[in-house]
């Protein structure tokens, strides 16, 4: 008999005889109370049976669930607020097989793939969460993908149950079956299908700041040899050619197969910037070679390439003109002969030659010495002084005549030969400063303008200081103008030269400042001495009220952040007089003098008092 039953017999036995004597104490009073008490022995005996029936029933369950959880191909795990298990079936405990990792450590279920943000937190506030998780399973191995349902305790203390399957193959096998759709089978470059879809993408994502995309179509046509059966097909070099594709194009292009033996190659629109026709001038020249690298000498011999290049929006505005007019190209260079390159705009034809033939007489221009370097003066209009000059670079054609920056700036900066001249323009500043500083008619600071890629050479700020040592020269004699591009991308390399070239005493300015959207966070952040006005703000502000309000604004934010400021681009008094009134003492442009040569600048300074108005000061 279980014990809650005897305790309870041996609380009524005592009191049975005292209520009998109580009442009557007679013998069948003594009869009812002895037959009351067998009546709830046995009443209390078959719910003693009926417990251990339900007993064993609970404990049956038990065992087949746990045989359930046991055997069940499903994920279950029952973990605690900072996913710590409490219990993990067999299927979810081989997940997790790494020697490494105690039992009790918290589950590392994220909700990414590669990303770092856990799931729990996600679903504290939800009694059920249905979704997709990844697993970490340790020892180096990639995140498991799960398909998982968590459910929430509602009563403290706070524990999830989490259900779930492995569908890691199932992702593997719907991104094997996205990439044979995406995917060309025989190339693995972008699919026919989707060449168009992708077109249209990058034209919706040309703005006015970034307005031009392109197309190229390289099409292998096969030349029969003498022999039909000595003809190799393009069938068997495909994959060849385009892996040759994929390493020359810029990255961010985007490569395609258009149709059996045409490919295509899309430039985005940040790789059309500036003049677009150097850089399609440029790849398509490089492209024209893509079969010189295979091993089959036979092949070499019977594929011909051809390139025809289209330009949005100059040759049309939606994805099927754009195509039509490269096919047009195609059919054009043809006619050129083997390997040629054709674009669909004449305007951008007739200049690509043009590019190409100024990027070779550059290269030659440097070995021969043919650059020389002008000085613009500033003047302080307080002082009716020149107080520094811009060194500018020009170049002496002996075809072309005398070339200024403008001329070849772009097609130095695609060719890398910008960070050259950038060295040679201070080589020979800092000539010139030693003949003046012998001659005693130096004045003031020699500004040199920095290219983005001269800024970014691992050696650039060791180039200057060892012209320096070379020259003798100081640091503090020099100004170095920099462009806003070189902050547009910042990192610990930028603050790092910054620094350098502030402890060796460079004056640092940024140039064409309210030009760009970040000025004001450059000016946050970097150590600058001075600022130098965008030509915009200046070109005909005595005509415009608003202009003459903004550039009041920039002089006062730069006084405020007591920095310098620099005009340039003064073709007029009036433009002089009221930067003057705005407080902008240092000025430079036409007004005063051109860029001259170094030969010219004593002559300059004989007059200097003369180059600043009365009207003016």
């Amino acid at each position: 008999m279980p014990l809650h039953c005897w305790l309870l017999l041996s609380a009524l036995l005592p009191a049975m005889p005292a209520f009998a004597n109580q009442e009557a104490g007679t013998g069948w009073q003594n009869g009812i109370a002895i037959a009351v008490l067998l009546l709830l022995i046995v009443v209390l005996t078959l719910y003693n049976s009926k417990l251990r029936r339900r007993h064993n029933d609970m404990l049956a369950k038990h065992s087949v669930l746990q045989g359930f959880l046991q055997q069940s191909d499903d994920l279950i795990a029952i973990v605690t607020e900072d996913l710590s298990p409490g219990y993990l079936n067999p299927a979810f405990s081989a997940l997790l097989a790494d020697k490494h990792r105690a039992p009790s450590a918290p589950l590392a279920l994220y909700l990414s793939a590669h990303g770092e943000q856990l799931l729990l937190p996600d679903v504290n506030q939800l009694s059920n969460w249905q979704g997709e998780a990844w697993l970490d399973a340790g020892e180096h191995r990639p995140r498991i993908a799960l398909s998982l349902s968590v459910t929430a305790t509602t009563q403290p203390p706070a524990c999830y149950l989490l259900v779930g399957r492995n569908i890691s193959r199932l992702k593997q096998q719907q991104q094997e079956l996205t990439h044979r759709i995406v995917h060309d089978a025989e190339t693995g470059l972008l699919s026919p299908l989707l060449l168009e879809d992708y077109l249209q993408t990058l034209l919706s994502s040309c703005n006015s700041k970034q307005p031009q995309c392109a197309l190229l179509l390289i099409k292998f046509n096969q030349l029969l040899a003498a022999d039909s059966q000595q003809h190799v097909l393009l069938q068997n070099v495909i994959s060849k050619i385009s892996g040759a594709l994929l390493q020359q194009i810029p990255q961010g292009c985007v490569a395609a197969r258009y149709s059996q033996d045409t490919l295509a190659v899309l430039l985005p629109p940040q790789l059309c910037d500036g003049q677009v026709e150097i850089n399609l001038n440029r790849l398509a020249h490089k492209l024209l070679g893509l079969t010189t690298g295979l091993d089959e000498p036979a092949v070499k011999a019977s594929l011909q390439t051809l390139i025809g290049i289209s330009v949005y929006p100059l040759d049309g505005h939606t994805p099927a003109a754009l195509l039509a007019e490269a096919e047009r190209a195609l059919t054009g260079a043809a006619k050129l002969g083997s390997d040629a390159l054709l674009f669909a705009n004449t305007r951008i034809q007739q200049r690509a030659p043009e590019y190409q033939s100024l990027e070779t007489e550059l290269q030659k221009a440097l070995l021969q010495g043919e650059f020389d370097v002008h000085y613009q003066p500033r003047l302080s209009i307080g002082s009716n002084r020149v107080v520094g000059y811009e060194a500018l670079l020009r170049w002496h054609s002996p075809k072309r005549g005398v070339l200024s920056p403008a001329s070849f700036l772009n097609v130095a900066d695609e060719t890398g030969l910008l960070i050259a001249l950038d060295r040679l323009t201070f080589r020979k500043c800092c000539e010139q400063l030693q003949y003046w500083q012998q001659t005693g008619i130096n004045r003031g600071r020699i500004s040199v303008n920095i290219a983005s890629q001269s800024f970014r050479q691992a050696d650039f700020v060791a180039t200057l200081s060892n012209q320096l040592s070379v020259t003798g020269l100081s640091a503090e004699q020099f100004e170095l103008e920099l462009h806003e591009d070189i902050f547009l991308q910042p990192d610990t390399n930028i603050h790092n030269t910054l620094k350098q070239l502030t402890t060796l005493g460079f004056h640092l300015t940024l140039d064409n400042f309210g030009q760009g959207v970040s000025s004001l966070s450059v000016l946050r952040q970097y150590p600058l001495h001075s600022i130098k006005i965008a030509p915009g703000f200046i070109k005909d502000m005595e005509h415009n009220e608003q202009q003459r309000n903004i550039t009041a604004s920039l002089i006062r934010l730069a006084s405020y952040l007591q920095l310098d400021v620099i005009a340039t681009g003064i073709e007029n008094e009036m433009q002089a007089y009221l930067l003057h009134v705005m407080g902008c003492d240092i000025l430079q442009g036409h007004l005063f003098s051109k860029a001259l040569p170094a030969a010219e600048i004593p002559a300059l300074l004989a007059k200097e008092n003369k180059l600043v108005r009365k009207e003016v000061s």
